[in-house]
This record gives C-alpha cells, sequence and structure tokens, in this order.
C-alpha cells in the first residue's frame, strides 16, 4: 500500500468475537452491546452484523451520546454465550473534519458542558497539575498551534507511562496511572482526559478499533489493536474534535474505527451485562481489523 495523502479512504473489516463459558448453566441474561460504528464525517459504515449463540431476537436503539445499542435477553438455561460483531466501514486518512454537529449559537462551554465536567470515570485529581503539556493547552490558540500541543501532551502519556495490563483494572481510576507509572489505554484515555478538562477544554472518551500494521507487515506494530481500543477526542472552534491516542503517540486517522463515545469508559462499554445463576465464568476476546480496499 503507498504512503496515504490527506482525505484518502480505506476500508477495513473489523471481527470482534466474544466469548462466555459457564461452569454451570445460567438463566435470564440481559446484555447491552456497543460493538457498532456509527456514520461521521470521518468514516462510513459500509456494512454491519451482529450474530449470537444462542441465538435470539435482538433490539436496537440510540443512547443520550448517539451511540448505537444493541440488547438482547436469553430466558432459557444455557452454559455458553458467543457474540461475533462484523463490521466493515470506509474511513478517512484526516485527524478532523470541523463540526459535526447542527450549528448552534451557545459557546462550547455551554453546549458541551458535559465534556468540561468531571464524572464517574475521570474525577478531580492534583496529578493533573503535574503534567506539564496540560498547562500550556489552551482554546485561545488557533488550529495549528492547538494541534501540536494536543500532539505534545499525548507524547507526554505515552513516554512517561508504561504500557502495562497488570497494574490496572476495569475500574481503576486515573490516579493509579499516575501512582504506578503504566496502565492500559482506558486509564492513558482517561488521565489525559481530566488534564484536558482541568484546562478548560472539551474532551471525551471514544472507544473502537485500531488497525495494526504490523500484522500485514506494512508498519510498525500499534497497541491494543487485540481488543477493543480507546482514545480521546479534544474539541477546538476551527477542528471540530480532534482525535489524539496516547497509548500509541499517534493523532486519530484512517486506522481507527469508531464505535462509541462518551464522557468515560462507563458511557460506552462494548458489552454490558448480568444473569441469573451460581457460576464461574471464562472470557474469551479476539479482534481482528484487516485492510478490504485502499488507494493503490
Amino acid at each position: 500500500m503507498r504512503a496515504l495523502c490527506e482525505g484518502d479512504h480505506v476500508t477495513l473489516e473489523v471481527v470482534h468475537r466474544t466469548r462466555f463459558q459457564y461452569s454451570r448453566a445460567v438463566a435470564l441474561s440481559h446484555n447491552e452491546l456497543r460493538m457498532s460504528p456509527v456514520d461521521t464525517g470521518l468514516q462510513k459504515v459500509l456494512q454491519h452484523s451482529i450474530s449470537l449463540q444462542p441465538d435470539v431476537e435482538i433490539f436496537s436503539h440510540r443512547d443520550h451520546f448517539g451511540n448505537l445499542v444493541h440488547h438482547f435477553n436469553i430466558l432459557e438455561p444455557h452454559d455458553a454465550l458467543e457474540i461475533i460483531a462484523r463490521s466493515r466501514v470506509q474511513t478517512t486518512n484526516a485527524v478532523s473534519c470541523g463540526p459535526e454537529s447542527s450549528p448552534d449559537p451557545r459557546p462550547y462551554d455551554q453546549r458541551l458542558v458535559e465534556y468540561l465536567c468531571w464524572s464517574p470515570g475521570i474525577p478531580p485529581l492534583a496529578e493533573y497539575e503535574s503534567v506539564p503539556p496540560g498547562q500550556k493547552i489552551d482554546m485561545a490558540m488557533d488550529e495549528i498551534e492547538f494541534g501540536h500541543c494536543l500532539y505534545e501532551l499525548g507524547h507526554y502519556f505515552f513516554k512517561t507511562f508504561r504500557y502495562d495490563p497488570d497494574v490496572t483494572h476495569v475500574h481503576s481510576s486515573p490516579k493509579d496511572l499516575f501512582l504506578h507509572g503504566g496502565g492500559v489505554c482506558q486509564d492513558m484515555a482517561h488521565a489525559m482526559i481530566g488534564v484536558l478538562r482541568n484546562a478548560g477544554i472539551p474532551a471525551r472518551y471514544v472507544s473502537g478499533y485500531i488497525f495494526d500494521p504490523a500484522g500485514e507487515e506494512i508498519g510498525e506494530h500499534l497497541r491494543g489493536s487485540a481488543a477493543t481500543h480507546a482514545w480521546v477526542q479534544a474539541w477546538h472552534d476551527g477542528h471540530g474534535w480532534i482525535g489524539i491516542d496516547p497509548t500509541n503517540d499517534k493523532l486519530v486517522d484512517w486506522q481507527y474505527v469508531r464505535t462509541a463515545l462518551g464522557r468515560d469508559y462507563f458511557d460506552v462499554q462494548p458489552l454490558r451485562g448480568l444473569f441469573s445463576g451460581q457460576t464461574e465464568q471464562q472470557l474469551d476476546v479476539s479482534v481482528h481489523v484487516s485492510i478490504v480496499t485502499a488507494p493503490e
């Protein structure tokens, strides 16, 4: 594949498999999925399907943030649950496309207030003040300066904190990243959003997938490609929402497929559910992202 120019399109295919195996049969299983890409200014959904085993009817709705949510119930006893989400998405080699929402005369600090306030996964912390680039970024910057400063902030997290899946868990606070000096994409995204909100920059949490070029021997390995990935979007009046991935030290481009966004991880969980039964469960998850078509 040749080097891409700005605005070039690439078609990516995503296969996301999730399997629960239970030691004893369970029943009354209720589940919500946020595994479905949506159309945005930078991506177009060409195909999408979700298959279940056991095979039950799937319903859908849009949540408060515009994410496509699928939900289903399994009432009969079952000893396994398998979910396969398949997507084909055309992405764009660009880091922003300007504002995506309808014109709104209110200033950004009113219309984007939920992305300026603290949230369950991103509480106020004194540690945010310890991040030097976070003290420089400002909404008064022009587009170029803002983009450079945002990249510098992402680079700070990349070089300062190690990628370490063994020191945090899904309910960890950003404080744990600062305490242990490491974490995963969720932790780095939460902490970076905290720094941005502390500086008065609207910032939101994005969940989705990332194409790893090392898998097709056309580039360097990217962390987080074997599962759902997380990154940050920051608002600037000139850029609109611009994505930054502190886990991989890069601005978000054609390699990313967005499935859900919100204030933090707890708004965008790919799978949320409960069931009735006393059992042990084994979870296996795999994500594979491949190129279908690209500019020659």
